[in-house]
């Protein structure tokens, strides 16, 4: 199965980065950057709520609900109003109280503000969710927890790396902070990892 990230990126053409810059006011360049590092941000916090049978099963219905893939088809008028997709509503239940976090971890990893990050992250939840309703629909015998894991386990071996450094990074030494965690990596490291 392909690779999640460069999936989703190849749905980005030059006018569509333009727009997605224009939204978190960043250079497309940057908009980009900041997306690579958001979309494994996401898929690790999905994984970890759908490793249960509960949140698998919320997951599945809030895909099976809202989200049939057609966002990524019209990908030029989502982000002329990406309000319209609930993507703040999204981030509240997939991250809970890692939001900021996870916030502070865009920004810091790949170095731009924090208002910027947030709403990359507000983008990006709802195109993730749109990819897995279409992976969804198109292997309808296949839980979503085997999609996820495909998905992730097919990721390039950088990308399995940074995998593992998100999951550390979201919470190193469970104090709910990940300010210190980000400071003992070294964001040039991690701007590194992202950066192709």
């Amino acid at each position: 199965m392909e690779n999640l990230l460069e999936s989703l990126l190849s749905n980005f053409d030059n006018n569509s980065l333009q727009e997605l810059g224009k939204q978190a006011n960043l250079s497309p360049k940057q908009a980009k950057g900041a997306m690579e590092s958001a979309i494994p941000l996401l898929m690790s916090a999905l994984s970890k709520n759908s490793s249960t049978e509960e949140g698998a099963t919320q997951l599945q219905n809030a895909i099976n609900r809202d989200h049939d893939g057609s966002i990524l088809d019209n990908l030029g008028g989502f982000l002329q109003n990406p309000q319209m997709a609930n993507g703040a509503g999204i981030l509240r239940h997939v991250l809970g109280n890692k939001q900021n976090n996870a916030t502070a971890y865009v920004s810091k990893s790949s170095g731009v503000s924090t208002s910027s990050a947030a709403k990359i992250l507000e983008i990006a939840a709802p195109m993730i969710m749109g990819f897995l309703g279409k992976k969804s629909s198109s292997n309808q015998s296949t839980g979503i927890n085997d999609i996820l894991g495909s998905l992730l386990s097919s990721s390039t071996k950088p990308s399995k790396k940074n995998q593992s450094i998100i999951t550390k990074l979201l919470d190193q030494d469970g104090d709910g902070d990940i300010m210190d965690d980000i400071s003992k990596i070294g964001t040039s490291f991690l701007g590194r990892l992202f950066k192709k």
